[in-house]
């Protein structure tokens, strides 16, 4: 056989056996971070949130308490899954009274809970505020008086140079949390997950087109040149869970996702298009992360690193 071809092989052969290598190494690092622990999910009956408990179940874990103000999602939830550390704890993270007793002997907090339509958000700017940023801070006094091993943010793209009011919400929501993670730890650690859309979850664009091409209607565009990054609901699950053995002192992480034009997703499902223009605040495109941020941020393999500001790389 040629020597090159051999050559080449080999070296696909290494990369291959490399990446299984780091990917091993990532699980047992995952594993040993969940193993006996009691994790706290805040709007736990979410998509991502529902598909995240799943596979933290798949784990040794000791209990995974839900913590949401969606009954029925709840009630949803513990019909999809059949497990006894599973707890289904009924709440909002604006009751300081309940989260104090949802996060008693804790030893993970990962922080779903948001309202994060944007139209919704718009028009309804103190409740948003109320639950993305005070029902934030609401979070972190809890966990610096309960004191758990590690706290998880969960935030958007939209944060990143955010044009709307959601954006905002999220984007001060993460300067708290590095806050925390720069002032408060120890003993807890503090970081932030970010990533863009999330496909297969509740209101996404496809939910809508599939609506939309059930009723046989034109598919709804807001505008043909928009560019969205876009995860499956599996990649975010998991990227979320790689978060957790990595936080330290309040970074923020950021995945290497692929963006997409939103016409050319749309052409793969019908023909039939309308614009029906941009949304208060939306931008043509996303950003992962500002330029400011990218001075300030590692890159990894398949992820950024990004530090806060009053940590040197």
């Amino acid at each position: 056989m040629n020597s090159l071809i051999v050559k080449t092989l080999m070296m696909n052969l290494m990369k291959t056996v490399e990446d299984f290598m780091e990917k091993e190494e990532l699980k047992k690092s995952i594993e040993k971070e969940l193993k006996n622990s009691t994790i706290l999910v805040t709007g736990g009956a979410g998509s991502v949130a529902a598909v995240l408990v799943k596979k933290i179940l798949a784990y040794p874990v000791k209990t995974v308490r839900v913590l949401d103000i969606d009954e029925h999602g709840l009630f949803r939830l513990g019909r999809e899954i059949k497990d006894s550390r599973l707890r289904l704890l009924l709440g909002n993270i604006l009751d300081k009274e309940r989260i104090e007793m949802a996060g008693s002997n804790v030893d993970i907090i990962i922080h779903l809970a948001a309202v994060k339509n944007i139209e919704i958000s718009e028009f309804n700017p103190i409740e948003t505020i109320d639950t993305n940023i005070n029902g934030t801070v609401n979070m972190i006094k809890m966990a610096i008086k309960n004191k758990p091993k590690k706290f998880l943010n969960i935030s958007t793209d939209k944060a990143a140079e955010s044009s709307t009011l959601y954006g905002a919400t999220k984007l001060l929501g993460e300067r708290i949390i590095s806050w925390a993670g720069t002032h408060v730890n120890p003993p807890t650690k503090f970081g932030t997950a970010r990533f863009g859309n999330v496909i297969e979850t509740r209101g996404n664009v496809f939910e809508v087109w599939k609506e939309e091409e059930k009723k046989k209607k034109s598919l709804s565009i807001t505008d043909p040149k928009m560019e969205r990054y876009f995860f499956h609901v599996d990649e975010a699950a998991n990227f979320i869970l790689d978060c957790l053995p990595l936080i330290n002192l309040g970074e923020i992480f950021v995945p290497k996702m692929k963006s997409f034009n939103i016409k050319q997703l749309a052409l793969k499902i019908s023909k039939k298009h309308k614009t029906i223009g941009l949304r208060p605040g939306e931008k043509i495109r996303e950003v992962l992360m500002s330029e400011q941020e990218k001075e300030n941020a590692i890159e990894k393999k398949d992820f950024w690193v990004i530090k806060p500001k009053n940590h040197k790389i």
